[in-house]
């Protein structure tokens, strides 16, 4: 006994080891990811900033009407900037691609440049970067008074900032491994103290590694971001020092230079990112871009990085130097994003880790335990959780793409000739095929049990996301969509049965909490990890992650669903099925208490959730800006509001059994949320702060008041003078099949608006305005609900 108990020990122990580390490297991708793409941007500015110092030099010749090919200065101008260890090459070219310049670094014999980009034939009036597999290039547009005639391309290594990155996260690899042995020891040690105790120390040491693990990798951040920063700054100090570096040299007084206010104030706006830069002379300031420094002694800033570049040799009579200075703020803007992006990650990996670790502790009480792996050893909760990763990672391998799928879906449409509004499609057709299969999947189940129903709905899921890879029309993107809301469905009646069958009766409850969990948490989950790797791996990388987390689960319900679990078998046909179906919807639709409930409350829920949550509003916030991870942090509030308004509105309802004026409230600050979506980018909130405050709320009123609705309108139907003359259970099922009408209306109906009004935010606002009409339509002239027999926890 002692032997097993220590075994049970060491599996759970290696189980978190292995957990905490995966959630550990996964942040620590992230926070890789976050590294590259600010570090490449300070980099890519850089080069920018130098580049900026020769297109507005050659610029002021060509605005006098010189031709381009005749510019006589080009190799003075480019051999200092070459000389900077970040750059390999520049490059002069004419409109029609032609080479009429170029300098290359001569301390790299064997240097090997990259082809010219494409954009030099095309110039616009901005600056373009191209991002290649070995060196980034900077086109910058040289134009005359009148046109552009020209570019100049900046070529850099890519491994500088590679190289950099390398070096900068290696070491974050040992508190990664020691952090989560020291994690899997503590389990080891103190799993029989917390068995007993109610606390969830489990949980609380989770979150204080992981944030701890967090910490690390923001201070690794930090220092890269303070360094980039450092090397703008230097670089900027070096390339100014380079253009007044003659004056000192040939020993000209400084003041009858005309124009030099002029060149630090053009290369302050070249240079937005600099707060400061001034020419100090014998220790007082004599240019500047801030003219009330002009005629004081320099004093530095705390609160910026300072580089200064001597202009005079070391021993002569007077001392030249030139200062800039860049904000440390700009640090802190970067790490605000970082830290958002682990806030969320915190919040999913929580969600897997805890889930896996139930799983793992089941499955050693399985292993075990004696007997065959029959329904009675696999009753109670072990045979509860085995099932509770194939939900959990069903919803999260399909909501891995909702950051994105919506603009995906829009740019398969532009692609092949359609309108914009077709993106709608492929949602509609989901919760059409979702909701069609539920009654053939559930007689199949009945028929042959839950096992081949789950494994083969999750084969399906699986593959039609991987499909997704290969560049197809929207017309067999939405067929695809079609069979992954087959599978989707078959998926979820699979579970239930499995649910049906294993659960004891007092085991119900937590058997119905494993698809309120698997739904929730799987949501929450996905949303925030893929609106993440999306940015790193492109859509096509999401969607072969998703099928591959698909596959694992395909194979896992292969192996541990036992083949002799049948869910209560039943005679009934699938024609009969059907036929009591028809019977119940008879019934229902002559009911006006249930049709209000329906139209004015349950449909419109569902329809908001699948055509603005899901649809519309990634594609609105892609428009205003917002990157994939912002969207997915935004549409993450969703769940989590839903989660906290559900656990707290259940018990109320229970308590009260008024279900009427939370369903009223609920409707109401649906409302309320989506008026303030529809503000975003509007004349009220503009398209800073204040905008991107009033959708977070708007999302998080949405999610709390679909709380208020999802499992009081059961208990609402539950009640009525229908379910006391046919049954809560007919009523309740019939419910539950017709609210999916807003799944799929809800995506065509905005699609639609959309096509009409065109793709604005406005149009969420007035479907807000409707939702709260109907609410108020539903508190008017509904009657009050006649409490069943059966009372309110029929509703359960």
């Amino acid at each position: 006994m002692k032997d097993r108990r220590f075994n049970r020990r060491l599996v759970d122990a290696v189980t978190m080891f292995i957990v905490t580390a995966l959630s550990f490297l996964l942040l620590v991708y992230v926070g890789y990811g976050e590294g590259r793409r600010t570090y490449e941007q300070f980099h890519v500015e850089k080069l920018v900033g130098h580049g900026s110092v020769v297109q507005n030099a050659m610029e002021n010749y060509l605005r006098a009407g010189l031709p381009l090919d005749q510019y006589a200065g080009f190799t003075a101008l480019a051999e200092p900037i070459v000389k900077i260890q970040d750059i390999d090459a520049l490059a002069v070219f004419d409109q029609a691609g032609r080479q009429l310049f170029l300098v290359a670094d001569k301390a790299q014999p064997a240097l090997k440049l990259p082809e010219p980009p494409a954009a030099i034939k095309t110039v616009s009036d901005k600056v373009e970067i191209e991002y290649g597999s070995t060196h980034y290039q900077v086109i910058l547009p040289l134009r005359t008074r009148f046109e552009t005639v020209g570019s100049l391309v900046v070529t850099s290594p890519t491994e500088i900032v590679t190289n950099y990155l390398d070096n900068g996260f290696q070491w974050v690899l040992y508190p990664l491994i020691g952090l989560s042995l020291a994690f899997a020891v503590a389990v080891f040690i103190a799993s029989p103290y917390m068995a007993r105790v109610r606390t969830p120390w489990l949980q609380i040491g989770y979150g204080v590694i992981f944030l701890t693990m967090a910490a690390v990798v923001v201070g690794t951040l930090i220092s890269l971001y303070a360094e980039g920063v450092q090397g703008k700054t230097r670089a900027a100090a070096v390339t100014l020092s380079q253009r007044l570096s003659d004056i000192v040299e040939f020993n000209l007084r400084l003041r009858e230079i005309d124009g030099l206010d002029r060149t630090f104030a053009d290369y302050k706006r070249l240079n937005p990112d600099i707060s400061e830069a001034a020419l100090i002379n014998e220790g007082v300031v004599q240019i500047a871009t801030d003219p009330s420094r002009v005629g004081k002694p320099w004093m530095s800033e705390t609160r910026a990085y300072e580089h200064f570049v001597e202009l005079t040799p070391p021993n002569a009579a007077r001392r030249i130097i030139i200062a800039v200075a860049v904000p440390k703020d700009i640090i802190y803007k970067q790490i605000e994003s970082s830290v958002r992006n682990f806030a969320a990650l915190f919040v999913a990996s929580g969600f897997m880790a805890g889930l896996f670790l139930q799983v793992a502790s089941s499955m050693q009480r399985l292993r075990f335990s004696s007997g065959d792996r029959d329904q009675s050893a696999l009753g109670g909760a072990t045979a509860l959780i085995i099932v509770k990763p194939i939900f959990f990672l069903a919803v999260f391998l399909e909501h891995l793409t909702y950051s994105f799928l919506p603009k995906f879906m829009q740019d398969a449409a532009l692609a092949s000739g359609m309108s914009p509004a077709f993106a709608s499609a492929p949602f509609t057709a989901y919760y059409l095929c979702f909701a069609l299969s539920l009654i053939p999947a559930g007689h199949f189940a009945d028929r042959y049990g839950p096992r081949p129903v789950i494994w083969s709905g999750m084969v399906l899921a699986s593959a039609t996301l991987f499909c997704l890879i290969f560049p197809l029309g929207i017309l067999p993107v939405t067929a695809i969509r079609g069979l992954s809301g087959i599978g989707q469905g078959m998926l979820f009646i699979g579970i239930q049965s499995y649910i049906l069958a294993v659960a004891s009766p007092e085991k119900k409850t937590q058997g119905a909490a494993i698809i309120v969990f698997g739904f929730q948490g799987g949501m929450i989950s996905g949303m925030a990890i893929g609106s993440l790797l999306v940015t790193y791996l492109q859509p096509e990388g999401v969607f072969v992650i998703s099928g591959a987390i698909g596959a694992a689960m395909a194979v896992y319900s292969l192996m541990l669903i036992p083949r002799d679990i049948v869910a209560a078998p039943s005679e009934r046909k699938l024609g009969t099925t059907l036929h009591r179906v028809a019977s119940d919807l008879k019934e229902v639709v002559h009911s006006g208490e249930f049709l209000r409930t329906m139209f004015c409350i349950g449909v419109p829920a569902k329809a908001i959730l699948t055509g603005t949550i899901t649809f519309a509003l990634p594609l609105l916030l892609g428009q205003q800006g917002y990157r994939h991870e912002e969207i997915g942090q935004i549409l993450m509030l969703y769940g989590i509001g839903v989660v906290a308004a559900s656990a707290y509105i259940s018990r109320l309802v229970d308590r009260t059994g008024n279900t009427e004026a939370v369903l009223f409230w609920g409707a109401a600050l649906s409302g309320v949320g989506l008026v303030l979506i529809g503000l975003m980018g509007s004349n009220v909130v503009g398209n800073g702060l204040l905008s991107t405050s009033a959708v977070v709320v708007g999302v998080v009123l949405v999610g709390i008041a679909h709380g208020f609705i999802n499992a009081p309108v059961i208990a609402h139907v539950a009640q009525l003078e229908l379910a006391g003359r046919i049954g809560v259970n007919p009523v309740t099922t019939t419910y539950r099949f017709l609210e999916r009408i807003g799944h799929v209306a809800g995506p065509f109906l905005v699609g639609q608006l959309f096509l009409i009004w065109g793709q604005s935010p406005h149009i969420i606002g007035w479907i807000g305005i409707a939702t709260a009409t109907l609410g108020l339509l539903f508190i008017v002239h509904n009657n009050p609900p006649r409490v069943s027999e059966m009372g309110p926890e029929a509703a359960r």
